[in-house]
């Protein structure tokens, strides 16, 4: 009798054990095929992102000027504006003279007008991040910049807008990258671009976000 009995038993015992997560796509390779051409979500190209950068970049350079040497500096160095005027004036007649006054000194600023720059440098910088921050975090991810591009910053755990952490650290990592470790850092941040296939830069990975691109995204659901 148990030579007529199926082997159907046996050969199961035969098999491999199979691991149901072996099977399962990984984390990376689910975003992948999110933040791809094709995809859902389809990721803003370089070029509109370096141009809805550059609008941001001369927006916020202008109003920034204003609020530092218009309203803020007045109030602590009220002769900020003149003497950069005067500074300004001096580099160019030194520039101008250098074929005939090689031994001319370089003009240096003042004491009082080198305290106005580090301090208009300072509050520059952070016009800079809470621009960038309050976009990303309270205005679904849009700059200005980016709302013209019809570009926007989505976050790769919800795949919505970014949380307000997210926003506030991505903002304050793109500012860093400016001020602080240009052009190197800006470097960095763009060689990785080729190392992902979501198009992802270094604030971008590090805060966990990617810029999808809107139109593509509007094309694709009709």
């Amino acid at each position: 009798m148990s030579s007529l009995e199926p082997r159907h038993s046996q050969d199961q015992s035969k098999r491999p054990n199979e691991d149901p997560q072996l099977t399962r796509p990984s984390a990376g390779n689910l975003l992948d095929s999110v933040f791809r051409k094709d995809g859902p979500m389809p990721p803003a190209s370089i070029g509109l992102r370096g141009l809805a950068f550059l609008l941001d970049f001369i927006l916020i350079s202008a109003v920034a000027s204003i609020i530092i040497w218009k309203i803020a500096l007045p109030q602590s160095h009220p002769a900020a504006f003149t003497e950069l005027s005067e500074w300004t004036q001096a580099l160019v007649t030194w520039y101008s003279d250098r074929a005939t006054s090689i031994d001319a000194p370089f003009p240096e600023p003042g004491k009082n007008l080198t305290e106005a720059l580090t301090i208009a440098n300072e509050l520059q910088m952070l016009c800079f991040w809470l621009y960038f921050s309050v976009g990303e975090a309270f205005f679904g991810g849009s700059s200005l910049g980016k709302r013209i591009c019809r570009i926007r910053s989505v976050s790769t755990v919800t795949l919505s807008k970014p949380p307000i952490m997210a926003g506030i650290v991505r903002g304050g990592l793109k500012t860093l990258t400016l001020y602080f470790f240009f052009p190197i850092g800006m470097i960095a941040t763009l060689v990785t671009l080729f190392f992902n296939k979501r198009r992802q830069m270094g604030h971008d990975m590090m805060s966990r976000t990617a810029v999808i691109d809107e139109k593509m995204v509007n094309s694709s659901k009709c």
